[in-house]
């Protein structure tokens, strides 16, 4: 049995993106998309499942997999909902080649029933800090760092981050990161120098803006997880 899982292009969806354009123009969303449903419409795998980010049009592209005779439906899910220490929030599509049928939905509500929040510290993902494995992948972003050069502007989202600041009466400064605009940055002694110089400004703005909204309700971020 066919199966098309697929994670389509999400550059005209970002909020991130001054240029945004719907799933009929010509973007490089729009035409992953609709390349993926002409191949649909002519191998017709019994089952597809889609993968994007939150702001993707999941109403419409769940019109178009009803016009090409599947039943479908969308859902958002976080992963720190499913077990893994992390935030990431994405959406799903879930289509069936049949033209009525109640599988979608009890997909949905199944998924939906598997969500449990983890109950792992992020410290077990970890190595342990003598593996010689962190030992090569701190020399390996030593040398990244080394070999990145100039700044990466991201002037796209720093009026949100100025914006967050602002609204929240966080300040402007960077107490974490200590980051300039020339790229340097000097993290406390416990953090890994190397792999912050090896960031983005945005990347830095947001370790700060985090620290400074946890120190609002009380937590030391440097001492969380």
């Amino acid at each position: 049995m066919d199966i098309l899982i697929a994670g389509t292009s999400c550059v005209d969806y970002s909020q991130l993106n001054r240029n945004k354009k719907t799933i009929e123009a010509k973007g490089e969303s729009g035409r992953t998309f609709q390349g993926m449903l002409k191949w649909v419409n002519k191998h017709r795998p019994p089952l597809v499942v889609l993968e994007n980010i939150l702001t993707c049009p999941w109403d419409k592209v769940c019109n178009y997999f009803k016009d090409k005779g599947y039943s479908a439906v969308s859902v958002r899910l976080d992963t720190k909902n499913y077990y893994i220490p992390h935030t990431r929030m994405r959406g799903y599509a879930f289509a069936l080649d049949t033209k009525s049928s109640s599988v979608p939905e009890d997909w949905k509500r199944l998924v939906q029933s598997l969500a449990r929040p983890s109950s792992s510290p992020l410290e077990a993902f970890l190595l342990p800090v003598d593996d010689p494995r962190i030992h090569q992948s701190r020399q390996n972003l030593a040398r990244e760092s080394e070999r990145r050069a100039g700044r990466v502007d991201w002037g796209k989202c720093e009026s949100r981050h100025q914006r967050v600041r602002l609204e929240e009466d966080l300040g402007m400064k960077r107490p974490f990161t200590q980051w300039k605009e020339d790229g340097s940055c000097l993290l406390p002694d416990f953090a890994w120098a190397d792999w912050a110089t090896g960031q983005v400004d945005r990347v830095l703005d947001l370790l700060d803006v985090s620290l400074l909204k946890s120190a609002q309700r009380g937590i030391d971020q440097s001492y969380k997880t």
